[in-house]
């Protein structure tokens, strides 16, 4: 049981935030979330009858979602996932080698020797790890899975109250939600996820990862998350603000003079035109919403303010050639910050979506 509140509680991923499934959508797959730090994916599920998602602790960083029945006699399901470098090139668990799937299975047995693993798999194929315990009063079941670098586990706890030995039924449930859980890869979250197309768009851009062999890099592309006046007002003391992967516990909240609020003396929330935007620290939020591999082409144009040598700004801005952007991506031309580490920098797509413009310079964003 150690572990189990081990992993619930320090687990760390990118998990956009949970929605409740609607009596009147019971038939449709909830979203549990989106994840894009290696590879973007989305989550979808069944929801158990007469249990809903709560997010218990969202950011870039960690996510956890609590599944929980009104009624309190049944158990609590928690679902976790961790990007661990360690699995970073493995695309599923189906991928992992025998001695690779024994080592995962000792870190249940070496904790609890009553613990029996058996598998099964996704509605996708993807293979899960179910560990189990065989006394006769079990009183949780875990399943653990990986994709694309990320631990998914997902925990069913007993109930505190009443009997606490999970039933056959109860585990069946268990197994059937991850069983028919969905990964569903990059390229079908951008079409389901409406995402505006890139051609002829500017984006704030992360990049890295720039392959000379193939002349490629990866570019996280981010854009604001902004909310409408109706649900900033519905903020309150108690509460959480949901703002795309972030989910905040709101312990204090007040109104400023200019009728912006302040939430936990460092988050505030201030109306523009009919859009409410946020800001972290006095920095406006971004939200990390896709990540693109993308060649670099000939024709790109650096419009750099930032001195290589030095890291600061000029104040001026020089046209660089692709050639000399790569010299900055690689570290070859002696930069302040080698490899071209900008956490934020304009990028512009031509019409046919590929890299055209790049804009380097001192950007208001985190």
């Amino acid at each position: 049981m150690r572990k189990i509140i081990a992993i619930v509680l320090c687990l760390a991923m990118v998990l956009c935030c949970a929605v409740s499934l609607g009596e009147e959508a019971a038939a449709e797959k909830t979203t549990v979330g989106t994840i894009s730090i290696n590879g973007a994916f989305t989550l979808k599920c069944d929801l158990p009858e007469g249990y809903k998602i709560t997010p218990v602790k969202g950011s870039r960083d960690q996510v956890i979602a609590m599944i929980a029945s009104d009624d309190p006699a049944k158990p609590i399901l928690y679902l976790s996932v961790a990007f661990d470098e360690t699995y970073a090139d493995v695309e599923r668990m189906n991928d992992l080698s025998e001695e690779e799937f024994a080592q995962l299975e000792r870190t249940f047995t070496d904790v609890d020797p009553t613990i029996e693993i058996t598998y099964g798999d996704t509605g996708y194929g993807t293979r899960l790890l179910i560990a189990k315990q065989t006394y006769e009063t079990p009183n949780y079941i875990d399943f653990l899975s990986v994709y694309k670098g990320y631990f998914v586990e997902f925990v069913m706890i007993a109930s505190q109250e009443g009997d606490q030995t999970l039933t056959d039924e109860q585990l069946a449930m268990c197994i059937t939600f991850l069983t028919e859980l969905d990964f569903i890869p990059e390229e079908t979250v951008a079409d389901d996820a409406g995402l505006p197309p890139i051609a002829e768009m500017t984006y704030i851009a992360e990049l890295s990862n720039y392959d000379p062999e193939t002349n490629t890099l990866d570019a996280l592309l981010k854009h604001t998350i902004l909310l409408t006046p109706e649900e900033a007002a519905a903020l309150e003391e108690g509460g959480v603000l949901i703002i795309g992967q972030e989910t905040v516990q709101i312990d204090t909240l007040e109104t400023l003079e200019d009728g912006s609020l302040l939430i936990n003396d460092n988050i505030t929330l201030t109306q523009y035109g009919d859009d409410v935007h946020v800001f972290f620290n006095g920095v406006e939020y971004l939200e990390p919403f896709t990540t693109l591999h993308l060649e670099v082409p000939e024709t790109l144009t650096l419009m750099d303010d930032i001195d290589p040598e030095t890291g600061e700004d000029t104040g001026s801005t020089t046209n660089r050639t692709a050639a000399e952007f790569l010299q900055l991506l690689t570290g070859e031309a002696g930069a302040a910050d080698p490899g071209f580490a900008s956490d934020n920098v304009y990028l512009t797509f031509d019409e046919n979506g590929q890299m055209s413009l790049l804009q380097r310079f001192p950007v208001n964003v985190q």
